[in-house]
């Protein structure tokens, strides 16, 4: 065991950043829940993580409501300008979306599906919930190893001013350890606190992002960020063997993980052992299968219809096996960056949340006068197919979380970073602690191998197979960052990846 899990009877918090993690189990210390510790925690891995999630992120969330024995998903994804369509774009002579800049935003999501959390479940006044993540960004925090990286390789965004103004020191990256302070995000901060979500979707935060994405060439007006809400669906779910696992509906190819478990299970994978060569092969077959079906059907309900029950059904996986036929099969697979986090409280509650710009500081684009970095969605569309930009829509999403119940209720609560490889990686976790009894702990940091769309990335420890193209990875890589926690009888369990930066905390 490399990163020792934190074990608990009350509650844990499992977050990328020590510094939010702390944040969480102090809400929960102070007599809030996991809802409650959710905003605290997220807030604060927006100010204290900027390259992968700011409030210009996206969000989405599985909420396991102990007391109503209910599983919650809340769907806080953007849409983009309802002046930008591919018609557009294709009129301009642009034909695929470039990876960053003023046409790659979607209305930011964050701040409105945290406040829907706190109107549905939180139990503390905002001004506690926004206590932490103002201080981190009011007063600084040392600068960490992977934050200086990324903004050291990031530095061709210097030119954008709210790039330099907001992440540099004296217009140089930061070096480990010095103090990073992000004063006008705090100023954001506080008139979110203030003010509610109308300070981001209506009032001069809305203004100021409207104004400096179309000053570099956007689309937005104000209303698209006015008219934008989350909303709260269904989740979907299938069995693996006799464990029901919980993922977030389309716009999220959460519904790709249940896919790959409903291949594994009608192959029986069970039979081969968790690192041998033949269960690689078995994962790469059924990734095939799986990503060529997503890329098929899946975009954003309110434009695509896809019969979703049929997707996930066990007698489909086992028809879609048997007919598919392209084996060369090939897909471009984006890793791009993401904070997961989860909580579970002593009431038994579980948060398994998420959030991202997409790539390391998104767009590029970074609000001068708030220091919000803005994401970079938009650029997952397409030109055609279901993926196809269209006004107001929702790209397909990489985003999703997990949840998974036993006999003896929702008891684990897991997600990861990874992009277009989530659905492999929960997949794999998954199958760990289902089909070879891991505990959490040990599934997470167990070897990994993933297939890339050409190669396969094969982690130290994990048997190579003959005939793919093997791209050998050092143990432990950067293949996935993963979170989870976990509750077993009086135990309540937070685990994070040793891959990542992160800590679990607990009470």
């Amino acid at each position: 065991m490399l990163k020792t899990p934190f074990l608990s009877r009350n509650a844990a918090v499992a977050s990328e950043h020590p510094l939010a993690s702390l944040a969480g189990a102090r809400i929960i210390m102070e007599g809030g829940n996991a809802f409650d510790a959710t905003i605290a925690v997220s807030l604060s891995l927006a100010v204290l993580q900027p390259h992968l999630g700011g409030l210009g992120s996206d969000f989405f969330a599985l909420f396991y409501d102990s007391r109503h024995d209910k599983v919650y998903c809340i769907n806080s994804s953007g849409w983009s300008p309802k002046k930008l369509s591919a018609e557009v774009l294709l009129s301009k002579g642009i034909k695929e979306f470039p990876a960053r800049g003023a046409l790659t935003p979607v209305v930011p999501g964050l701040v409105k599906g945290l406040f829907e959390v706190y109107s549905k479940f939180a139990t503390k006044e905002l001004e506690d919930l926004f206590a932490y993540p103002i201080s981190y960004a009011r007063d600084g925090f040392p600068v960490y190893p992977q934050l200086s990286r990324a903004i050291s390789s990031n530095m061709n965004l210097s030119e954008d001013r709210g790039f330099r103004e907001n992440f540099l020191l004296n217009n140089n990256p930061p070096s480990v350890g010095q103090i990073l302070k992000q004063k006008n995000l705090a100023k954001a901060l506080e008139l979110i606190r203030d003010s509610g979500p109308s300070a981001f979707y209506e009032g001069p935060i809305a203004e100021k992002i409207v104004d400096y994405i179309n000053s570099k060439g956007g689309y937005f007006s104000i209303e698209d960020f006015k008219e934008f809400n989350a909303s709260w669906e269904a989740p979907i779910s299938t069995f693996y063997n006799d464990v029901k696992v919980y993922e977030i509906p389309p716009n999220s190819m959460g519904a790709t993980t249940l896919l790959i478990l409903n291949l594994l299970e009608a192959l029986e994978a069970k039979k081969y052992k968790p690192l041998s060569k033949e269960r690689v092969n078995l994962f790469v077959r059924l990734s095939k299968v799986a990503y060529m079906h997503r890329n098929k059907n899946l975009g954003d309900p309110r434009f695509v219809e896809t019969n979703l029950e049929s997707f996930i059904s066990k007698t489909s996986a086992k028809e879609l096996y048997n007919s598919f036929k392209a084996e060369n099969f090939s897909s471009k697979l984006r890793s791009g960056d993401t904070t997961y986090f989860a909580i579970v409280d002593a009431e038994g509650n579980i948060a398994s949340a998420i959030q991202s710009l997409f790539y390391h500081f998104g767009s590029g684009l970074t609000v001068p006068d708030y220091g919000i970095p803005l994401n970079n969605r938009a650029s997952y569309f397409n030109f055609s197919g279901p993926n196809k930009v269209e006004p107001r829509k929702r790209p397909l999403h990489t985003l999703s979380s997990v949840l998974l119940e036993n006999k003896d209720g929702v008891f684990l609560g897991l997600g990861t970073s990874g992009g277009d490889f989530r659905p492999q990686l929960h997949a794999l976790l998954i199958s760990n602690i289902v089909d070879y009894n891991m505990e959490l702990w040990d599934a997470i940091e167990a070897p990994r191998f993933l297939w890339e769309g050409n190669n396969v990335l094969v982690e130290e420890g994990v048997e190579v197979p003959e005939g793919l193209s093997i791209k050998k990875q050092r143990y432990p890589s950067s293949m996935g960052v993963s979170q989870g926690v976990m509750k077993k009888s009086s135990l309540k369990a937070g685990v994070c990846d040793v891959r990542g930066d992160g800590l679990p905390i607990g009470v």
